[in-house]
């Protein structure tokens, strides 16, 4: 009786008094730390996706909002005047709008001179007529990403009519050698492509006489 309770008494010792680690307690540990490390990494890349469209967004927004302004300083000397007319071949969106006919529209027009195959633009756009100065001090070369595209609609003939402008570019992901020559499927392939549609209206100005 006393050598069985000294046995007992023995194995409870080893028992408390082990400080090691198995081998099922280290791979545990391990697969604990993996799943930590990869969820850490899935969140950070994430998050950098999140920062590229969030950039992407606000170029595409300056870059439509910078056309639209465009259009409202051609806007500026639409007059009475016969000379001043929209159709003027001096204005170098306002007479891409057909006769004036109320609804007429001029359907969507790309916005740059660029090459057919590649029109794809940066930041600046591609305006030598309006913005030669600021593309002569930055190249317009890199990070061309963005299709550009503006449509004019009457509202009442001769005298005030709708812009709308839209600027898309690629998904992280996808093929964007596809859409370098911004083909009009783009406004229907959401799934691999971004988009922003920005409208208003501009006037004839009726506070110059001809």
């Amino acid at each position: 009786m006393a050598e069985t309770s000294k046995r007992r008494f023995s194995f409870a010792n080893q028992v408390f008094t082990s400080y090691g680690f198995t081998l099922v307690d280290v791979l545990a540990g391990l697969a604990i730390s993996v799943i930590g490390f990869l969820a850490m990494v899935h969140l950070q890349s994430g998050i950098l996706r999140a920062n590229i469209t969030s950039r992407d967004m606000t170029m595409a927004t300056h870059l439509a909002w910078h056309l639209i302004e465009t259009i409202k300083m051609e806007a500026v000397e639409w007059t009475n005047d016969i000379s001043q007319s929209y159709n003027q071949p001096k204005f170098k969106y306002l007479n891409q709008i057909p006769d004036p006919n109320a609804g007429s529209t001029s359907g969507w027009k790309h916005a740059f001179e660029t090459d057919a195959d590649f029109r794809m633009v940066n930041i600046l756009g591609r305006d030598q007529a309006y913005d030669g100065g600021a593309l002569n001090q930055f190249p317009d070369t890199i990070s061309r990403r963005f299709c550009v595209r503006y449509r004019l609609t009457w509202i009442l003939s001769n005298m005030l009519m709708r812009v709308d402008v839209r600027v898309l570019w690629p998904r992280e992901g996808s093929q964007a050698v596809q859409y370098q020559a911004c083909p009009d499927s783009m406004d229907n392939d959401m799934a691999n492509v971004y988009s922003v549609t920005f409208s208003t209206t501009v006037m004839k100005n009726v506070f110059v006489s001809g």
